[in-house]
Parts: structure tokens; sequence; C-alpha cells
């Protein structure tokens, strides 16, 4: 009988470990469709983000997003980054966006 309680902590805390947490290997969030909604951009605007933010971004950066309530501070440094790193306009807008869809998780 002890044996089953065993194997059912072992399930549960396996199940648990396993559990989707919107979050990458790296810990950067998922895009998905409902952050996307609440930050007012397609699914397909956060997924551009995410690629550009988690390929170029992080190649100088820890992976940290800003915080929200930064977002009138962070918002001109990502345009100075965006210019030494030799992001396109279009790159640039794409992680502004992420950052603002991410900050919902």
């Amino acid at each position: 009988m002890r044996w089953i309680w065993a194997v059912l902590v072992v399930v549960l805390a396996l199940s648990v470990a396993c559990a989707p947490s919107g979050l990458d290997e790296k810990g950067l969030p998922h895009p998905s469709a409902s952050l996307a909604a609440q930050a007012n951009i397609t699914i397909d605007e956060m997924g551009e983000g995410y690629w550009v933010f988690s390929r170029k971004c992080i190649e100088c950066h820890e992976v940290k997003l800003p915080a929200g309530e930064l977002e009138g501070q962070w918002h001109p440094v990502v345009e100075g980054m965006a210019g030494n790193a030799g992001l396109s306009l279009a790159e640039e807008t794409a992680i502004v966006k992420y950052v603002r869809a991410a900050k919902y998780l």
C-alpha cells in the first residue's frame, strides 16, 4: 500500500514539473494568442518580436525583459541598442511589441 502512495507522489511531481509555464528554456515568454490580445497585437507580431529578441538581444544581454512601468524609460534605449546591433526599423518595432505583450505573463 505504501508503494502506491510513493508512485502517486512521483506521478504528481512529474506532472507539475512538466506542466507548461509559458516560458521557453531561456526564461522568455512564448508568444501566445492571449498575451498578444492583451497587448492589442497579432500572434504573428508577437512571434516576430520573440524571434528577434531571443536571437539578437541576448547576444549582448542577459535574458531580462524590462518592467512595464519603465516603458517610457526603456523604449528610447531600445532604439539606441537596435542601431548598435544593426537591426532594421521593423525588427526594432517587433521587439517593442513583443516586450509589451510579454509583460502580461
